[in-house]
């Protein structure tokens, strides 16, 4: 029965080469998008979930409270993961990290910069990224221990056997040595921790310079825990609420314990509530992936049943002879099950071919498990869905034709079969509208970020870490650098400009309401800063070497630092900063330190470059790579320990948009593809239709009408539908789109002509395509289209 099933259906491919065409790269342009989506969606699904025992790790955080709005961070005290230790039993492991830094490593005559961080003891016991050599155990127990990575060990030593031997690293502040404990397997791709090396974080916090994070009153690095199995994590969490308070009177914070392995994708927080994260763009391209294979079953479906007429004498034969309905839809649907067979051998190589530039689209490095059995039960799972939904309604149709109506004279499908077909173009194309309403919009927004006056100017600005003789020969950098035609000015601070560096609460001024505070941004800087990142002054005056005291004394703060402590207080002149009173000597238009997703926040600029460690070079747009060549030459003269590195302003903070254009750029090619699929169905159909109509429109031609009368007799019917499309499908990319929006703290308007340029694109695409079969009809000679059966 099956081997005939299998002639009958290659037969009619081979009979039906246009439909068959069509169908199966429609199908395999559906499948291709599912099975790239579905490997995206795979891996952030399990990100940070492959650790052993991770159902017991927790991230420690903090709601921190500035008057009506509450601030969720990450950030903790850095001696809270001993004291948590210390107090609740339930605490099994508890350790202290630090963010990433980038450190210079010497080994001999090898030197090399490793991007790492600093950590407890406990770390490597809770989160067990697997060792390659050395014990678990001593990796991180003493202060001259360092883990390192397989690929920074071989980038070092040549070698990962390396367990006992030293290393140098060197330090604007001087250098140490330290010994290898311990090297790690490569990170897995399904974790998004980001590190080469590992060194104990006593090594960091006992610094003279780093006694802040002593203090339980200070926040910066971050703590994770392990409980025990028997413990109750809510009830873990409830009894931290009042942690830091106990220990340091009128703190606004309230400490929380999160699954570790739920923070990547739930980690976003509004008003210390859980709202969203990741998960959101996971189920966005997961229904994406579900439509594009929709609208490929839709055409499969449409096509199908467009074509029902020339298969309904098969039909009635069968039924004559005594075929049942039964194996009639197992006959259709095995035709269904076929191509959808040879399509997604073709789907799996087109990612073969497509996976290297969607890794480096989604920052990932996915690859198609062949050896895993679970994935080619999911994917046979989805062939056998996806024959199914296709081949369902076509099957059901045509098994279901009477054989009495099969031997009548007729050329028109049934009522319900035109409006099933009309209703599926409709869906199609609303989704395909929908895309391109949410593409426009992600793009104009990006543009709008990333374009968008922001306080100082970001071209021609470079950015040069201050490390080793830098940092304390800066004067004698910076006075030579100077004498560059090239360069217009110079100037350092500690911030970079690209989100929070440095922040607090302990501002205060007269009129202050006791029961309100603000989060104030605090920003180190040297002389010449402003005029160096063009920032405009609207009130005072500059720092200046003139003034002495005065400015080192004094403050210059951002238009909404000045609003809050002016606003009972109109004639207000100062404030206290940690106690210490600062004369406001300027005033600057606010500025933009984080990114679009955040409302201007208040900030403070301080004459205090004790520990600038970045210098911010405004260079001419005259022969850039000269003058960058010349400040290399001279940073390398006084610091030839240390490589010379810089990087653009407006590159760096493009960065911080790098997860939107990721997702603005899948939606344009989705997009793309989904109207691909949708208009080759349109093709199909559209051919089908002018098939149909060969003998009309011969009588139209004979009776003198024009190719254009023609081409709209088949172009009316489609495009009406398209036209329909777009109404609905703009109304529903409205709504999502301005929900999309609400994340910016500061967004573009949903301008009026975004519609009529997704419809002007669907309406023009699908009109081309429609008219090509309709010209095509079209030119046939009346002769050839009026000839008898």
């Amino acid at each position: 029965m099956f081997k005939n099933y299998l002639k009958i259906a290659l037969r009619g491919f081979f009979k039906q080469k246009l439909t068959f065409f069509i169908n199966l790269f429609g199908l395999a342009l559906g499948l291709w998008a599912a099975i790239l989506i579905g490997l995206w969606v795979k891996s952030e699904l399990n990100m940070n979930r492959h650790f052993t025992e991770i159902d017991q790790v927790y991230r420690i955080m903090e709601h921190q409270r500035y008057g009506s709005d509450i601030f969720t961070t990450t950030s903790t005290p850095g001696v809270l993961a001993k004291e948590l230790k210390n107090v609740y039993p339930e605490v099994e492991r508890a350790a202290t990290f630090s963010w990433n830094e980038e450190n210079l490593f010497v080994n001999g005559e090898t030197k090399i910069k490793l991007d790492g961080l600093y950590a407890g003891e406990d770390y490597l016991h809770i989160l067990q990224y697997d060792m390659l050599h050395g014990e678990r155990e001593t990796a991180l127990s003493e202060k001259s221990h360092i883990v390192l990575t397989k690929e920074a060990a071989i980038k070092l030593f040549g070698k990962t056997d390396i367990v006992g031997e030293s290393v140098l690293m060197k330090e604007s502040d001087g250098e140490s040595s330290f010994i290898v404990q311990g090297v790690l397997e490569s990170l897995p791709t399904t974790s998004n921790d980001n590190f080469e090396f590992l060194l104990p974080f006593e090594f960091l916090s006992d610094k003279g310079y780093n006694s802040w994070m002593k203090d339980w009153g200070n926040n910066g690095p971050s703590t994770i825990v392990k409980l025990n199995k028997e413990s109750d994590w809510k009830a873990f969490s409830a009894k931290l609420e009042n942690f830091i308070l106990e220990r340091n009177a009128g703190s606004n914070v309230k400490l929380f314990a999160y699954p570790q392995k739920e923070l990547y994708l739930h980690g976003k927080f509004k008003d210390g509530i859980q709202q969203g994260g990741r998960i959101e763009y996971v189920k966005l391209f997961s229904l994406i992936g579900l439509f594009v294979l929709l609208i490929a079953c839709i055409n499969f479906m449409n096509l199908s049943t467009a074509k029902s007429q020339k298969r309904a004498k098969e039909v009635g034969v069968r039924k004559v002879v005594g075929a049942e309905k039964g194996a009639l839809v197992k006959q259709f649907l095995s035709e269904s099950l076929l191509i959808t067979l040879f399509s997604s051998i073709l789907a799996l190589l087109l990612v073969e071919l497509t996976l290297p530039v969607f890794n480096e689209l989604t920052g990932k490095t996915m690859q198609i498990p062949y050896v895993d059995a679970y994935f080619w039960m999911q994917y046979l799972g989805v062939i056998l869905v996806t024959g199914l939904v296709a081949g369902s309604y076509p099957a059901f149709y045509l098994s279901a034709t009477k054989v009495v109506s099969v031997f009548r004279s007729h050329s028109k499908s049934s009522k319900g079969v035109v409006i099933a077909r009309k209703g599926l173009v409709l869906f199609q194309f609303i989704l395909a509208t929908i895309l391109i309403v949410s593409t426009v919009v992600v793009y104009q927004q990006i543009s709008f970020a990333l374009n968008q006056n922001l306080g100082y100017d970001k071209e021609q600005l470079l950015v040069v870490p201050l490390e080793g003789r830098l940092m304390d020969n800066y004067e004698v950098f910076k006075n030579r650098i100077d004498l560059n035609p090239g360069v217009q000015s110079i100037s350092r601070s500690t911030h970079s400009m690209l989100g929070r560096n440095s922040n607090t609460g302990g501002v205060n001024w007269e009129g202050k309401d006791p029961d309100f505070s603000a989060l104030f941004e605090i920003m180190r800087v040297d002389y010449g800063f402003l005029g160096t990142m063009g920032f405009q002054l609207i009130k005072g005056e500059d720092f200046s070497k003139d003034k002495g005291a005065d400015s080192i004394q004094g403050a210059i703060i951002n238009k909404r630092a000045y609003e809050l402590i002016t606003e009972n207080n109109p004639e207000a002149v100062s404030f206290t900063l940690w106690g210490s009173d600062r004369t406001i000597t300027g005033v600057v238009e606010d500025f933009h330190f984080q990114s679009f997703h955040q409302v201007m926040e208040p900030a403070i600029l301080l004459l205090d470059p004790t520990f600038a460690s970045r210098a911010f070079i405004k260079v001419g747009t005259a022969d850039i790579q000269n003058t960058i060549a010349s400040i290399r030459g001279i940073a390398e003269e006084i610091n030839p320990d240390f490589p010379f590195q810089y990087t653009f302003m407006d590159e760096n903070y493009a960065r911080m948009y790098h997860e939107d254009v990721r997702i603005r750029d899948l939606a344009k090619y989705f997009s793309i593809l989904t109207i691909l699929i949708s208009c080759l169905g349109l093709f199909g159909l559209s051919a089908h239709i002018a098939e149909q109509k060969t003998k009309e429109i011969g009588i139209r031609k004979v009776l003198g009408a024009s190719t254009l009368s023609i081409l709209n007799v088949i172009n009316r019917e489609f495009i009406t539908i398209v036209a329909v499309s777009i109404v609905i499908g703009s109304g529903v990319g409205y709504w999502l789109m301005q929900d999309w929006l609400s994340g910016y703290a500061y967004k573009i308007d949903f301008e009026w002509w975004f519609i009529p340029l997704a419809a002007g694109v669907i309406l023009s695409i699908a009109y081309l395509t429609v008219t090509m079969q309709a010209l095509k009809a079209a030119q046939i000679n009346p002769v050839d289209s009026l000839k008898g059966e």
